[in-house]
């Protein structure tokens, strides 16, 4: 084989390998976007849940028995305490004047119509109806408490949504591994293909199967190690440079990551880049091999 013929030939490989990592850190990238827009739209939704305002309605009472009902809720884990808010029908009847005009309560003597409440929130990660229903039960058998008002059905869609977020996310990322392990196995079958005689040169002289798929096992891991390093920094780049456009403000970006997701989703996240990346890499390369070494060789044709 001339000078020339062997350059081709390196080149070709050398194309074929760059190729193979190519579509590696793509698909890789892929899934871990995937991923990282299921977790926002977990988050997204846990922050709709609560947001939800669950009312409890007063009975006549002082101050002191809303401070008793007040520290009640506090004793529920399920309580946000933070946000549930205690506010007076006389807070309320201003705001509604500032909405209906001032002369909405002359038709009833101008006589204050609104009881007092208290602006309840859950917090997401009890967002069950069956939890839901419970807290509501104990907070009836409060003296003070006139009515409780929880939207279950809004918790239930919600809920739902959740759910099919899931299931949604979960269908795109089987497609993306499924079709993205193809793609990668044929290009590492065009890679190894490629040195199909230097690999039947190898048995013809006695190379055991184990020596010969060795070195290429090897390459394999490193292959993918290198694709998930690489789909792992574009991806922090592409997050980054979307919360920079967001908020436009360089001090304010590992906070607001950590805001959208926790550090165990981020974790998660590049911990299964890398191990996708190496076991599809290796486990098409192991096919590969094998069903090649396991052809007869005919030299001689």
């Amino acid at each position: 084989m001339s000078y020339n013929s062997n350059k081709v030939l390196k080149n070709s490989i050398f194309s074929l390998k760059t190729s193979t990592i190519f579509t590696m850190t793509v698909t890789l990238l892929s899934i871990g976007l995937v991923m990282f827009l299921t977790f926002f739209s977990n988050r997204f939704v846990q922050l709709i849940q609560e947001e939800i305002p669950f009312k409890i309605i007063l009975k006549e009472s002082n101050p002191h028995e809303v401070l008793e009902l007040m520290n009640f809720l506090k004793k529920n884990e399920e309580v946000d305490i933070e946000k549930t808010l205690f506010v007076q029908k006389e807070q309320a009847v201003v705001k509604l004047k500032q909405k209906l005009g001032d002369d909405f309560l002359i038709p009833i003597n101008n006589k204050n119509p609104l009881p007092d409440i208290i602006n309840l929130y859950i917090k997401s990660k009890f967002h069950q109806i069956n939890t839901l229903n419970k807290l509501k039960s104990k907070i009836e058998t409060q003296p003070i408490v006139s009515n409780v008002i929880f939207p279950t059905k809004i918790s239930d869609n919600i809920i739902k949504l959740k759910s099919n977020i899931l299931i949604i996310s979960l269908i795109i990322f089987t497609t993306f591994l499924l079709l993205s392990s193809l793609l990668i196995y044929n290009n590492i079958r065009l890679t190894i293909y490629s040195e199909k005689d230097n690999l039947n040169i190898m048995q013809l002289v006695g190379a055991t199967k184990k020596f010969i798929q060795k070195p290429y096992l090897l390459t394999s891991l490193f292959d993918g190690f290198i694709s998930a390093i690489i789909s792992s920094m574009i991806l922090i780049i592409i997050l980054f440079s979307l919360i920079y456009i967001s908020t436009e403000r360089y001090n304010f970006l590992t906070e607001k990551i950590f805001s959208l997701f926790s550090s165990i989703e981020i974790i998660l996240v590049f911990t299964t880049l890398i191990f996708l990346g190496v076991f599809i890499s290796f486990i098409s390369h192991w096919l590969v091999l094998k069903n090649l070494l396991s052809l007869k060789i005919n030299f001689y044709k």
